[in-house]
């Protein structure tokens, strides 16, 4: 008998472009696969919903890019999922016009994470170009890390 070849559009966690590696800073990383240009859409990290710990539900994503005072990307949040696919261009200093929620019109709706800290979703962008097999690291403060003493207990 013949085998059938068939394709399946299986789940990925994280984009192609990523991976999950050990960290010369903490435990696990994320690390780029291939190079990754500045001010470029990564990908979702958060959402929003009150019954977690922080407030927040953490995707794959959301869950291993560690700390640093150099960072390579920055969050951005919204309160409409964002349509952009990996690697679309993104203006991190552009600022968001205020916006009805039940607008269908996606231009201008993000927000950088100290102008809306209780938005529904967060999402990563790199600030700048990223190497194949580098770490991707923010600067951030949505947690209190006590190894480093950064970070803002802010939820």
């Amino acid at each position: 008998m013949g085998s059938k070849k068939f394709s399946l559009n299986m789940y990925r966690p994280l984009p192609k472009e990523l991976t999950i590696k050990n960290s010369p800073i903490e435990g696990l990383g994320l690390f780029a696969t291939e190079n990754i240009n500045a001010n470029s859409f990564i990908g979702v990290t958060h959402i929003r919903d009150e019954q977690f710990e922080n407030k927040y539900i953490r995707t794959p994503l959301g869950g291993f890019y560690n700390h640093s005072n150099d960072p390579t990307v920055m969050r951005m949040v919204s309160n409409i999922l964002p349509t952009l696919k990996f690697g679309d261009p993104i203006d991190t200093k552009a600022k968001a016009k205020r916006f009805d929620e039940n607008d269908t019109n996606r231009e201008n709706m993000y927000y950088n994470l100290s102008e809306k800290p209780d938005a529904k979703y967060m999402f990563m962008v790199s600030i700048k170009e990223i190497k194949s097999g580098e770490e991707l690291t923010a600067n951030y403060n949505l947690y209190t890390y006590p190894k480093t003493g950064v970070g803002i207990q802010m939820l």
